[in-house]
């Protein structure tokens, strides 16, 4: 799973423009190949607009040998139906996120708090040996090849109080999902982690139920939660991305070209979804903070409060490894 410096974009650009033009006179095949790709979230999402870039590139560059047909928006089911229906051979692709954990439980570490510092460091691992453990367990347990991360915004903080630093968390109620992880890790913190559905949250700040709330800025701003609380902290707790990947068996059913296609496709949707999540988050961070007060908290207390936190789930398996190894990587940046 390389994700390559946006400085080989020109020769990708291009190398598809060439390939587009050619393709045309290449008998690869007699009748095209579709890829179905699900997705849960709605469409007009950046990575369901990726998507849609990804089954459009290909669809040229393969002059028309492969295509891609996106089914977003519940089409084909939430995030464990998708992987499922891939299993089954019924879906071929699909753009998830925290899904993997109900297949393998040691990729709880793709949404583990306070363990990835940036996107850099997300870069780093994705390109390197624990991207590569992470591909080859995700091929291996799921039957589930990564092709490419699609990055979202950070998640943040809001609160009915200001939270200028660890101190000022203690005892709050924060609303988190239900993951054995993620309560721990609040709990670690000082806060009193309170598992909520997300359809009751707004309900829930506005009558004091709970304190706060952590998501990315957009979801802040789609679910209007800065009428009902005062304050934003800027905490990036959760690099949070989604992955664009193919079942091994539909991977290994197409011809080295093929693969080809598919992976350059990849490479150019990821490009097009992190343009189009940079761009939003600046328009949703201006609109939110019209009507919030707004702190940046040192992270530095937060990430030593939770540190010891992963040993409660070394029993499993391959989890204590992979939660090193991206430590590790991260110790530089």
């Amino acid at each position: 799973m390389k994700m390559k410096n946006k400085k080989f974009m020109f020769f990708i650009f291009i190398w598809l423009i060439l390939v587009t033009l050619f393709a045309s006179s290449l008998a690869f095949a007699d009748e095209s190949k579709t890829l179905r790709i699900g997705s849960s979230t709605s469409e007009g999402t950046p990575e369901v607009i990726a998507a849609h870039k990804f089954a459009e590139v290909l669809g040229k560059i393969s002059g028309g040998a492969l295509e891609g047909k996106v089914l977003a928006g519940g089409l084909a089911g939430g995030e464990r139906d998708i992987v499922e229906g891939q299993q089954l051979g019924i879906l071929e692709m699909s753009v998830v996120s925290g899904i993997f954990q109900n297949f393998d439980p040691a990729m709880m570490i793709l949404e583990y708090e306070f363990l990835f510092k940036n996107e850099e460091h997300i870069d780093k691992v994705f390109n390197g040996p624990v991207g590569e453990k992470i591909a080859s367990r995700l091929i291996e347990k799921v039957g589930v090849r990564p092709l490419q991360i699609y990055m979202r915004t950070p998640r943040l903080l809001t609160t009915n109080r200001p939270i200028y630093s660890l101190e000022d968390l203690k005892g709050l109620k924060i609303r988190v999902p239900e993951m054995p992880a993620r309560v721990a890790l609040w709990k670690a913190l000082g806060a009193s982690p309170t598992p909520l559905a997300f359809p009751e949250v707004f309900t829930a700040l506005q009558t004091g139920t709970i304190d706060g709330q952590e998501n990315p800025i957009g979801l802040i701003y789609s679910s209007k939660f800065y009428e009902v609380v005062d304050w934003l902290a800027l905490t990036n707790h959760v690099y949070g991305f989604m992955i664009l990947n193919i079942s091994e068996q539909a991977y290994q059913s197409l011809s080295v070209q093929e693969k080809e296609w598919v992976n350059v496709a990849a490479e150019l949707s990821k490009y097009y979804n992190d343009k189009i999540v940079k761009e939003t988050e600046k328009v949703h961070m201006e609109e939110v903070t019209k009507y919030m007060n707004v702190t940046e908290p040192d992270m530095g207390p937060w990430r030593e409060a939770t540190k010891d936190v992963y040993k409660q789930f070394i029993d499993i398996e391959g989890f204590e490894e992979l939660y090193l190894d991206i430590v590790e990587a991260g110790k530089d940046l």
